[in-house]
């Protein structure tokens, strides 16, 4: 069963490593930057925030998706 799990840990590497890089690479290292960041971060939690957006905006995304797909099967209207 591990030899399996190894084999497909490999190929999902693989295929990662055909993708490009983020462009917003950059960008986010230069928020981390940012001086007193740690504090701010401290009193408004804003990396739970994005968390919860990204968790949101994922979630929205799922039911547009499976809006479209059901749309397109006629199982809705």
């Amino acid at each position: 069963m591990s030899g399996l799990l190894n084999g497909l840990r490999a190929v999902l590497v693989s295929v990662l490593q055909l993708l490009p890089g983020s462009p917003f690479r950059g960008f986010i290292d230069s928020i981390a930057e940012i001086p007193y960041l740690g504090y701010l971060n401290y009193f408004i939690p804003v990396s739970d925030f994005l968390a919860l957006l990204a968790v949101w905006g994922a979630a929205v995304g799922v039911f547009y998706v499976s809006s479209v797909i059901l749309r397109f099967v006629k199982a809705i209207d």
